[in-house]
């Protein structure tokens, strides 16, 4: 009786105060960790966002054409020192447990549902441990829930919105270019979705709303590209385009023609040695062969990416079919490549083994089961909005095709660290699958 009482107290408790109570608890688990966790992690791609950093906190903008300004401008922020960046983003981890509640209690009704995705989201260690690493990943998640609240809670897409909504979205769209310049599709994404959703509403609005919603995100792609024109003769937003355009045509680079040979060999060996010694990292093959392509050619390196570029555009138009079975691969990554959770640098033994076993035994395998059933429902998503002649335009199908839009486009561009591009979709995907299952256990309920 007394078990059933303390239950009961507990329940009223959480539906009365579910914010304190899911703030509380993710503010918790990350004191928990930084506790035990010694500093901060850094990885090969940290250093060109601390550079960055440098530059911008001197207003110095002759950089070197390899990253946007937005996760250097938070780094230049917290003053270049690195721990607080961390501490910035457990600040930024919280506020999206928060987002990714009131984003399922807006669009389910439904407290307890929101209370349990966000409590879920925010206790899978790889999300706890990006925020302790110097990467965008953070600030990406955070930035992509941001612009989803902001656009649900405001009913940004609505044919009667206010202007003032669509130019905060398109804000936050357009620093979500900066962090991540993948993401340049969500505002055209935006634009285009409400220009279907509003097309028979008031057309003279709904295309001046379309425009607000794409131009200062396009503008900032400008502007930025332009800068780098200007700095290193390259226009894009960063010259790694070649770079990644290149990992793509990994597997067949041996087809290029005799014209590239000394680029073409250079690869082809590197990437061999890796098929033998390390077949895991064969993605890779064009930074295990980068140094010694700088040396032999004597490109710098916007060059050198500007020439791989040029090769692999003429591979994928030579042999098509080459190119989109990598691509095949490299979407397949997108959801079955995860992000692990690395605990090297927590101090207690005890911690490290229960955080390592939680991951390796559980948690992983959840985060797969949780991609694989957020394919499949996006897939029956898109398939019923078809069914009902594309007429029912609703934040889930957005959520779809947002995730389902992203795979696509980094399968087209790159193949390497996929569990990165997938992870700041992580909470949107763990939503959708949550609200789908518990769609699924209540009909179930209903006919029995």
């Amino acid at each position: 009786m007394q078990r059933i009482a303390f239950v009961t107290k507990v329940s009223t408790f959480l539906l009365k105060y579910p914010v304190a109570f899911i703030l509380s608890y993710a503010i918790v688990i990350r004191v928990f960790i930084l506790s035990f966790y010694q500093g901060y992690t850094i990885v090969p791609d940290s250093q060109n966002y601390i550079d960055l950093a440098t530059l911008l906190s001197e207003f110095n903008l002759n950089h070197k054409g390899q990253r946007t300004p937005g996760y250097p401008l938070l780094i230049a922020i917290a003053n270049n020192k690195l721990q607080i960046v961390v501490w910035i983003q457990c600040l930024l981890g919280i506020v999206t447990t928060y987002f990714i509640y009131d984003i399922t209690r807006l669009l389910s009704k439904r407290i307890p549902l929101a209370l349990l995705i966000a409590f879920v989201t925010t206790s899978f260690l790889h999300v706890l441990y990006m925020e302790l690493v110097i990467l965008t990943e953070t600030l990406t998640l955070f930035n992509l829930l941001f612009v989803f609240w902001h656009l649900i809670k405001y009913r940004v897409l609505e044919a009667n919105s206010s202007y003032l909504n669509a130019l905060i979205l398109a804000l936050g769209s357009t620093f979500l270019y900066f962090v991540r310049p993948m993401f340049i599709y969500i505002p055209l994404l935006f634009a285009g979705f409400y220009l279907l959703k509003n097309w028979n509403y008031n057309l003279k609005k709904t295309i001046l709303q379309s425009i607000i919603l794409c131009t200062l995100p396009l503008l900032a792609l400008y502007s930025w590209s332009s800068l780098n024109k200007r700095n290193i003769n390259v226009f894009g937003s960063s010259y790694y385009l070649g770079i990644n355009l290149s990992q793509n045509a990994t597997l067949f680079f041996e087809k290029a023609a005799d014209e590239h040979a000394i680029i073409r060999d250079i690869f082809v060996k590197h990437r061999d040695s890796l098929i033998i010694h390390n077949p895991k990292k064969i993605q890779m093959s064009v930074w295990a062969a980068y140094d010694e392509l700088l040396e032999t050619t004597q490109l710098s390196p916007p060059e050198l990416s500007h020439a791989l570029g040029v090769i692999a555009k003429e591979l994928f138009v030579q042999h098509p079919w080459l190119y989109l079975k990598q691509v095949g691969v490299s979407w397949k990554d997108f959801w079955f490549d995860r992000l692990f959770w690395k605990p090297q640098q927590i101090t207690n033994s005890y911690i490290r083994s229960a955080f390592m076993g939680i991951w390796l035994y559980i948690q992983q395998y959840l985060s797969l089961c949780v991609h694989v059933l957020f394919v499949v429902f996006g897939i029956r998503k898109i398939g019923s909005f078809l069914k009902g002649k594309c007429r029912h335009f609703d934040s889930d199908l957005l959520i779809v095709v947002t995730v389902l839009a992203g795979s696509l486009a980094q399968a087209l561009i790159t193949y390497g660290s996929n569990g990165r591009f997938s992870f700041p979709y992580f909470p949107l995907i763990v939503y959708f699958v949550f609200i789908n299952l518990n769609n699924i256990y209540r009909h179930y309920v209903r006919s029995h």
